[in-house]
This record gives structure tokens, sequence and C-alpha cells, in this order.
């Protein structure tokens, strides 16, 4: 099986040698190329196709979530993950709203980070205990914004919902709450209906959202 090619874009040259060393003979990843300069990378990217896309928030002239809304409509199949030493309000919003796949801060360790593209790659969204800290302080402010939309989830799938937001798969979350794994993924589709989403990037957004994490 091939590696996940992953292109980092960060203008600390130190900062983005120092992410690609963690994937030096990874068996699952490889870093093809790091751009410091966002602007190379939003014309080149889309012509090199990476799988997953490391990309710092503070860049000058295109920072980090303007470069992912740029790709994003270029090459939608790419997976991003943010990174950024700074977690204000401003920027949980916007994450939540792009429904971004990562949330890392910039001085996690390798395990982490290599946890975090293992979670990515198949189809799941991480974020960084730190990053759920950050985001859990915002619910209250952003409940009020709208109705609680987990009010229709039973006790059963409220707590299914908090374990999937937490990033354990269907089996660990059968095991957790020793249920059958057919059970969970019938918690799974009922949350999806009554949510009104249709992937487990909408349940965490709305889990973080609401503060069950």
């Amino acid at each position: 099986m091939s590696k996940k090619s992953i292109i980092i874009v960060d203008d600390h040259h130190l900062v983005a040698q120092g992410i690609a060393r963690f994937y030096e003979n990874d068996p699952d990843f490889e870093v093809v190329t790091i751009f410091e300069d966002p602007h190379e990378a939003l014309g080149k990217i889309p012509m090199l196709k990476p799988d997953i896309v490391l990309t710092d928030l503070d860049m000058p002239g295109l920072n980090g979530l303007e470069l992912v809304q740029k790709l994003s409509m270029l090459r939608p199949a790419i997976k991003f993950v943010l990174l950024t030493m700074h977690l204000n309000q401003e920027v949980i919003k916007k994450v939540l709203e792009m429904k971004l796949d990562g949330y890392l801060p910039k001085n996690a360790d390798e395990e982490e980070f290599k946890l975090c593209l293992a979670q990515v790659s198949q189809g799941k969204t991480y974020y960084s205990q730190k990053a759920i800290a950050a985001l859990s302080n915002q619910a209250t402010e952003l409940q009020k914004t709208g109705i609680n939309k987990t009010q229709s989830l039973s006790a059963r799938e409220t707590e299914v919902l908090t374990l999937i937001a937490e990033g354990l798969s269907t089996r660990e979350i059968a095991e957790k709450l020793f249920i059958a794994v057919r059970t969970v993924e019938t918690h799974r589709k009922a949350i999806l209906e009554k949510l009104g989403v249709n992937n487990v990037a909408g349940m965490v957004r709305i889990a973080v959202q609401e503060g069950l994490v």
C-alpha cells in the first residue's frame, strides 16, 4: 500500500523541518515537500495532489484558514490540519464552520502528530486535547446563538456522541460501554439523523459546540 503524502506549509523553517522529521522512515506517511511561502503553496499544491496538508495558521500575506478555504475549492479531496499556537474565539468559530479535519498546537509531540494523521487519514476528525479544552471554553457562548441540537438524543446516544468526539472508534466505544459493535453502529446512525449531519466531522462539531467534550 502506498504511503499517504503530506505537504507542510509553515513560514518558520525550523518548525517545518522538525515536523517533517516525525515522518522520516514512517511506514504510512511521507512528507513530499515543505512550503514556507503560502502563496507558492496555493499555486503548487493543487498540482501535487497531496493526501494531507499541514498548515500553520499565522503566516504573512495569506493565513492558514484563508489557504485552506482556497485549496478546498480547488482540491476538495485534500484533508487539512491546522497548526497554531493561539486558540482564540474567532479562530475557534472559523474552524468549526470550516469543518477542518484536524487542529493541533504546534508544540504537540511526535506521538500526537502521528495519531492525528492516522485519524484524519481514516476519515476521522482529530482535535488535540488542548484544542478541545479551548473549544469547550467557548461552548457556553456558542450555545446562546442557537438551539441545543443534542436535546433530541437519548442518554445513551449522547454518551456515544461524546466518545465519538473524543476520537474513539466504533469497536473502542463498544468495549468501553460493554455493548455490541452493531449497537454502536445503530446509535451512530440515529445520531446522524437526529443532528441532521452527514458524517463524523459534523457530529464532532456539534458535540464541541454544545460542550459535550
